[in-house]
């Protein structure tokens, strides 16, 4: 997770010059060496080092070099009235695809490891040839790679933001897949399989949810879609933790994924809205490197809590540091209003 973070920042100030599709291609290759290290050796180090090169993450989260050029790069693709849907479309995709990865981490029961590393290494590839073929319109426009900082209206902007995302990651990293399917294993003995149908599950609520939060974010705006959404999800997420038996835990970690990530989308559009194109590259940056630094501290104490405090720790550490998160982003950010909400509010 740090590897993933330190290249996500070297790229903040880099992608631009470098060029968006040269910096994804390259490291969609990297992919492809992650998985052929772990199709190829059963050393302890292959996880490892692949883990590092390929930037891999610990769950299906948000994270890395991908999201934060292709952050950047989505809103040249669409009109602002139509920016949040296209977020939205795209998160759709990527959790729908991980949904279907985690339906498949049943199959080494069956079938081994090995075949799952193959497909790891295909992906690397495909993605490299998907991303060069992407149009030129994905660049920068002409002379805003020559910039090697944000401008002086977008460093307050992206400094604040990316506190208050740290705290959310931070509170996120509590419960990565990883932690809670740990948490499922301890708490009720589910095997993999089980869990692999769970959290199929929980990305196909995840994805669908996306669509649902362009709606509400067109009627009552990007930042009350990210906290009014927020807020019930974290107060589930505590709940879980109480929990009797692993039905009623599912069934609230079910519907705590209906809500938790409508911010991703509306979040991701908020952010590229309210700084200027030519900074829309090191705040994707910028802003996901301290989501991923912070994200990767907490998995850590969650480890530690669930081998000697009470199991549910976690989850309510997570919960309710969410929730202080969306206090603080309501209370700093309610003023700052996309050039589209200002728009459509002068013409009523």
């Amino acid at each position: 997770m740090l590897s993933s973070a330190l290249y996500t920042l070297v790229i903040s100030f880099l992608a631009d010059r470098i060029g968006r599709r040269k910096t994804l291609v390259f490291f969609a290759l990297t992919d492809f060496v992650a998985g052929t290290l772990l199709f190829v050796s059963r050393d302890w180090w292959a996880p490892v080092l692949a883990g590092i090169v390929g930037n891999m993450t610990v769950g299906a989260g948000e994270v890395g070099p991908f999201l934060s050029l292709e952050q950047a790069i989505l809103p040249k693709t669409s009109r602002p009235d139509r920016r949040t849907l296209a977020f939205s479309v795209y998160n759709l995709v990527g959790y729908g695809a991980s949904s279907a990865g985690a339906l498949l981490a049943g199959l080494p029961n069956y079938i081994g490891y090995s075949p799952l590393f193959l497909g790891y290494m295909i992906s690397g590839l495909f993605g490299a040839a998907l991303y060069s073929v992407l149009s030129r319109n994905v660049e920068p426009e002409s002379g805003a790679a020559k910039r090697s900082a944000l401008s002086p209206r977008g460093r307050p902007i992206v400094a604040k933001l990316s506190t208050l995302f740290a705290i959310d990651s931070f509170g996120g990293g509590f419960i990565g897949q990883s932690i809670l399917s740990y948490y499922f294993y301890l708490r009720f003995g589910l095997d993999l399989s089980t869990l692999g149908a769970i959290f199929f599950a929980t990305q196909l609520v995840t994805a669908l949810s996306f669509l649902l939060a362009e709606r509400i974010a067109r009627r009552i705006g990007l930042l009350r879609t990210m906290v009014f959404t927020h807020v019930p999800s974290n107060v589930l997420l505590i709940a879980v933790a109480f929990a009797p038996t692993a039905l009623s835990a599912v069934f609230l970690l079910l519907c705590r994924q209906s809500l938790s990530q409508m911010d991703v989308p509306t979040r991701q559009s908020y952010v590229m809205s309210i700084v200027d194109e030519q900074d829309r590259t090191a705040a994707a940056g910028l802003t996901s490197s301290t989501r991923t630094v912070s994200s990767a501290i907490s998995p850590s104490l969650a480890g530690y809590a669930l081998a000697n405090l009470w199991l549910g720790t976690p989850l309510v550490a997570a919960g309710s540091l969410k929730l202080a998160y969306d206090l603080l982003i309501y209370r700093n950010f309610r003023k700052v209003r996309p050039p589209e909400e200002l728009e459509a509010t002068r013409s009523r």
